[in-house]
């Protein structure tokens, strides 16, 4: 029911009637019934966990920014981060460099005056030439126990073995070269015999000239009628191909005889006026 004047609201899309059929209706029914039942009860749960994590989100943050931070933060700086500077400062720094003054003055500078004013001078008047000498004594012993033997063994007896070993190689190798040339041969002229001049009689003799009438009698006259009629079919649907004339060879003037020779009337019998390049030939009295 309206009141006059009063413009009437267009129905919602989905609304009203005709708009919809009855499948449409069926299947929006149950959607908004579950709708209802299963996701408001949840929507509505969310939002009230949200109320309230937001609440307690801003009163822990009160709490901590009002009661318990400037306490923690008061024991922190006065109870932790004071008594530590002040250890290390005035215990440890200097402790450290006690320590260390004590380390290089009583361990490092008479180790070090040790070894350069002591050792050093020690080793090399008496382990440096020991040491020399044995290093001496370990390169004669290399020397002739090792390098030696190894270099009379390898000049008199490797060297000549293998000289020996490769000349018997090169000779047993020669020798298998004419063996197989030989065998070789052998294979060939049995070959020849055996397979060669045979075929080439049979092939000669019956298959040559089998083959030849083949060729002569059945395949080139097939190969022109289907020639034939390749050109008779293109003849029937394309028409016939327009005639060429043969071509004319260029003409050609005989070059003259020289001067003083007679023309011979064995060659020049026959020649017309065009051969003769225009010219009358002079008349014999």
């Amino acid at each position: 029911m309206t009141y006059q004047g009063e413009a009437r609201r267009p129905a919602p899309e989905g609304e009203g009637g005709g708009g919809d059929g009855c499948l449409a209706v069926a299947v929006r029914l149950p959607v908004r019934v579950v709708a209802f039942v299963v996701v408001l009860p949840l929507r509505l749960l969310w939002d009230l966990l949200a109320a309230v994590g937001r609440a307690g989100r801003t009163g822990f943050l009160w709490v901590w920014r009002n009661v318990l931070a400037p306490p923690l933060a008061f024991v922190w700086r006065y109870l932790v981060v004071w008594p530590l500077a002040t250890l290390y400062r005035y215990v440890l720094v200097p402790l450290g460099r006690a320590l260390a003054f004590l380390w290089r003055y009583l361990v490092v500078w008479p180790l070090v005056a040790l070894w350069r004013y002591v050792l050093a001078p020690v080793g090399r008047v008496l382990i440096l030439p020991v040491a020399r000498a044995l290093a001496a004594a370990v390169a004669f012993l290399v020397h002739y126990l090792l390098v030696v033997p190894l270099g009379f063994l390898w000049r008199y007896v490797v060297v000549p073995v293998a000289r020996e070993v490769g000349a018997a190689l090169a000779l047993a190798w020669r020798g298998t070269a004419y063996v197989s040339r030989a065998v070789g041969r052998a294979i060939g002229w049995v070959f020849r015999v055996l397979v060669a001049i045979p075929v080439a009689f049979v092939w000669n003799l019956t298959l040559g000239p089998v083959l030849r009438w083949c060729v002569r009698a059945v395949l080139r006259p097939a190969a022109e009628a289907v020639a034939e009629v390749r050109r008779t079919v293109r003849r029937v649907l394309l028409g016939a191909p327009a005639h060429r004339p043969p071509p004319v060879p260029p003409h050609r003037t005989p070059a003259p005889p020289p001067a003083g020779q007679r023309p011979d009337p064995r060659k020049d019998f026959g020649r017309g006026d065009g051969d003769s390049g225009g010219r009358t030939p002079p008349a014999h009295p």
